[in-house]
C-alpha cells in the first residue's frame, strides 16, 4: 500500500508540474499488465498434487471463509447502498 501512495504522490506532482496526461495513462496500462502477469504467475505456482496431499480441511476452510466474506460484503453493500436510487 505505501508504494501505491508514493506512486499517487509522484503522479500528482508530475501532472502539477505540467506533465503529459498520456504518460500517466501509459503507466496505468503498464500497471494493469503487471497485475495480470502477477496473477498468471500465481496460477502457474498452483499444484493440484499439493492440494490433494493437504486434504479436504484447507479446502473446506477456504470455502467457508469465502462464504463468510461474501455474506459480510453483501450485508455491507445493503447497508451502504440500500437507499441509493439512480436518477
Amino acid at each position: 500500500m505505501p508504494a501505491r501512495g508514493a506512486a499517487s504522490i509522484i503522479g500528482t506532482l508530475y501532472l502539477s508540474w505540467g506533465g503529459d496526461k498520456s504518460a500517466i495513462s501509459t503507466v496505468n496500462d503498464l500497471r494493469t499488465w503487471f497485475l495480470i502477469f502477477a496473477f498468471v504467475a500465481i496460477g502457474l505456482e498452483f499444484s493440484l498434487r499439493g492440494l490433494r496431499e493437504a486434504g479436504w480441511r484447507p479446502v473446506a476452510l477456504f470455502a467457508s471463509a469465502t462464504v463468510v466474506n461474501i455474506v459480510v460484503a453483501l450485508g455491507l453493500a445493503v447497508v451502504l447502498f440500500g437507499n441509493f436510487q439512480v436518477g
